[in-house]
């Protein structure tokens, strides 16, 4: 009997014990060189007008095809045939890229042959398709340069494009094109584009529109001639390769900007009057967006943006194209700043979207305290507010103004996650009654949501800290259509590696804000034992890395170190980060990187005094603004007493190294805030890092957004006080330090930084 027991028992251990030994351990090879880990994207295109139909790009061997996909039936049907698209002026067949139809479907708008101005293709060349004719047209000589931002007018009878600077139109009767501006020229004038620092940081690089009637042309034109130039120095060839662009610092002076409008039938140019150009002082100083209004009283206008610098006290404007009368309709103050970029914070949707019914507009506004929604007349008449309460709305997705239903992606239900709601409003100038959002999409975990043109479905792409994205069809109640990429070979390669699961809870900060924390602990975590922590940082304003949220190749990393190495990696989004209302994320203002190190410092501090953690190794790592923090949490305060390790990849050391709109929209200008750029400078702190402490410093050399200069800076400060670091250069990289063998380099060397320095020989 003791015998069988025993067996029994044997064969229960070598059970359990089988799976564990079958699992795969990552490696850095898997996460940074290789596609293991890759996945698969749902690749949807463009929605139609109607139904849940997509237009896409099929690649076909060499060929591109326009192709049509009802997502419900799955029904697939080939548009345009890519081989068809066959290029007398280059005697080869183009590939699309991108696409445009005209407004009555006769003409599509072929876009081919891209290539990057900085961190997208936009510049390129365009032809134009004749459907029933099956012709194929270049839109203007290649010869004469890159074209950017082809469209056509609304009427179908004209095109228009920037080139050098400059922009033109051309007659698809005659295909004649005309000059609509011819001042255009590096370093001085641009017209339809920007420059880098509204490219970085407004993400305004498409600056012109059509008006509704197609008679006129609205685009920016900006003055660069006053800014200064920046050089990096390509140094892997026998002799530097010198590149050059103009890049605004804090306090230094900005392209002038102003608005024109080009009649395209006389070729008449007329600019508004907006106290932009040339206006000197800082009342006004920026035009980040504009478009065209609704047809109103006299036709349709011109809405524009316009910002002072210090960026709190913004103005919509709209323009008459007849009279070029300018008039202010809607006034947005802040004590600190007002955000109307997206893609950097945790707003993912600009401020303004007006109504199908031509009388009004939705309003994203801070002023209650979180990002809600109001109804405006076109006029600038507040209506009502529409959506309330302790959460922020992050994107507005559109009305359904028949039914009076809106829909967004709110906070509401945490901060972590992201959610669609839908909310009966009233959207007329009579009260309705209200309700309460509803929570449209159910399963935990972050929703980037694409809605319908016609508002009856929705394509999720859900995911959570331990799920990689799933794409699906739902219908705007929520119920599922169908999975249109459920990932399973991915998700089937995740289940085959030793994986920890993280874990969401809070630690306290400075002053005893409970902060968001993402925790990854060995799958053999013991706690009787001690583990070394590191800790990721980002940090910046209305960022977020403690979301439950795929986490890509990073989140993989940290997994591997805490299998690899035995460490537990944390992560703690300090104040300043996002979604958690205004007050929360605008608490830096005016001293970017002192709270945030302060409650990095405090984050650790809290975590040492855990049982399960060795307070004397830990350490801290971020990239950017996380590299910007690392040095401030290694070197302010307590960070000498609290942190052994630090890893900063491509950091800011001097907020008057980085651009003008970005670090004044925190800080104001360094001749207004001295002591805030001082105070939250990382170089400032040079001579207290410890002799106990382990500091590594990463850059690439050709660095646009945050220079190497930033690094030499550092490095001159760290020699000048005698302290022992290490640094490692990548030449010809940029801010992503991007490459798979560069990658594979950068995180081999700082996981054995990690393992020489943090985790020690005794714990290997």
């Amino acid at each position: 009997m003791t015998r069988l027991r025993s067996a029994a028992l044997l064969l229960l251990l070598f059970a359990l014990v089988l799976p564990a030994q079958a699992q795969k351990k990552l490696t850095l090879q898997d996460i940074h060189a290789s596609r293991t880990f890759s996945g698969s994207f749902f690749e949807g295109g463009r929605w139609a007008q109607d139904g849940p139909v997509v237009i896409y790009v099929e690649r076909d061997g060499e060929a591109t095809h326009l192709m049509s996909y009802n997502l419900e039936t799955d029904t697939r049907t080939r548009l345009l045939d890519g081989s068809l698209l066959a290029a007398a002026d280059v005697n080869r067949t183009i590939a699309i890229e991108d696409y445009a139809y005209s407004a009555d479907g006769g003409k599509v708008l072929l876009y081919t042959d891209s290539e990057p101005v900085w961190r997208l293709n936009t510049k390129g060349y365009y032809y134009l398709f004749d459907v029933e004719a099956k012709t194929l047209k270049p839109l203007a000589d290649r010869g004469k340069g890159f074209q950017m931002f082809a469209k056509l007018s609304p009427d179908g009878r004209r095109a228009a494009f920037v080139r050098n600077r400059d922009l033109f139109t051309v007659d698809l009767a005659t295909m004649q094109e005309t000059a609509l501006t011819t001042n255009g020229s590096d370093g001085g004038i641009i017209n339809g584009t920007t420059d880098w620092v509204y490219e970085e940081e407004f993400g305004l690089r498409d600056g012109w529109a059509w008006s509704p009637d197609s008679r006129h042309i609205a685009f920016v034109q900006l003055d660069e001639s006053n800014t200064r130039d920046f050089a990096m120095a390509d140094l892997r060839g026998l002799y530097p390769e010198l590149s050059r662009f103009r890049y605004p610092k804090a306090g230094e002076a900005n392209s002038e900007i102003r608005v024109g409008v080009a009649d395209v039938v006389s070729g008449a140019v007329r600019f508004f009057d907006t106290n932009t150009w040339n206006a000197g002082g800082d009342e006004h100083e920026y035009i980040p967006l504009l478009g065209w209004t609704p047809a109103m009283n006299g036709g349709a206008q011109v809405w524009m943006f316009r910002l002072n610098r210090d960026q709190n006290n913004l103005d919509v404007l709209y323009g008459d194209p007849q009279t070029m009368q300018v008039r202010t309709v809607l006034n947005e103050r802040s004590d600190t700043w007002l955000d109307v970029e997206t893609g950097f914070s945790d707003l993912d949707v600009g401020a303004l979207t007006y109504l199908r019914d031509g009388q009004h507009f939705i309003w994203v506004s801070e002023k209650s305290g979180n990002r809600h929604l109001y109804l405006y007349k076109n006029d600038g008449t507040l209506v009502r507010q529409l959506t309330s309460g302790n959460w922020d709305v992050t994107n507005f997705l559109g009305a359904d103004e028949k039914a009076g239903v809106i829909y967004f992606v709110s906070t509401q239900e945490s901060p972590i996650e992201r959610h669609l709601y839908r909310q009966r409003v009233s959207l007329g100038d009579k009260a309705g009654r209200a309700s309460q959002p509803e929570k449209v999409t159910t399963e935990p975990g972050w929703h980037n949501i694409n809605l319908s043109r016609d508002r009856r479905y929705y394509i999720s792409s859900h995911s959570t800290i331990t799920q990689p994205t799933v794409v699906s069809l739902h219908r705007v109640d929520g119920k599922l259509v169908k999975v249109l990429e459920a990932n399973d070979a991915l998700k089937k390669t995740l289940a085959e590696y030793r994986l920890p699961a993280p874990e969401f809870t809070q630690v306290p900060g400075a002053d005893g804000t409970m902060l968001s924390t993402m925790v990854i602990k060995p799958s053999t975590f013991d706690a009787s034992r001690q583990y070394p922590v590191l800790m990721y940082v980002y940090g910046g304003p209305g960022s977020q890395t403690v979301r439950n949220a795929w986490g890509g190749s990073r989140h993989l990393w940290h997994q591997y170190l805490a299998e690899e190495l035995v460490v537990v990696v944390v992560s703690v989004d300090n104040r300043g980060t996002g979604g958690r209302g205004t007050a929360f994320r605008t608490a830096t203002y005016k001293n970017l990187g002192k709270l945030e190190a302060a409650d990095q410092i405090a984050a650790a501090q809290h975590l040492a005094r855990e049982p399960w953690v060795d307070g004397s190794r830990i350490g801290i790592w971020g990239w950017s603004y996380g590299g910007f923090l690392t040095l401030n949490s290694l070197l302010m305060g307590d960070g000498p007493q609290t942190f052994t390790v630090g890893m900063s990849v491509a950091p800011v050391t001097d907020w008057k190294q980085y651009d003008t709109i970005y670090t004044e929209r925190f800080l104001r200008t360094p001749q207004e805030n001295p002591d805030g750029y001082r105070v939250g400078s990382p170089q400032t702190y040079a001579d207290r890092l410890a002799p106990s402490q382990k500091l590594f410093i990463a850059h690439g050399d050709l660095d646009d957004n945050v220079h190497l200069q930033n690094t030499t800076q550092m490095v001159d400060r760290l020699q000048a006080a005698g302290k022992r670091f290490d640094l490692m250069i990548y030449p010809g990289k940029n801010h992503s330090i991007g490459g798979r063998a560069t990658r594979l380099h950068l995180f081999g060397t700082m996981t054995d930084y990690v393992r020489n320095h943090l985790v020690g020989e005794e714990t290997r």
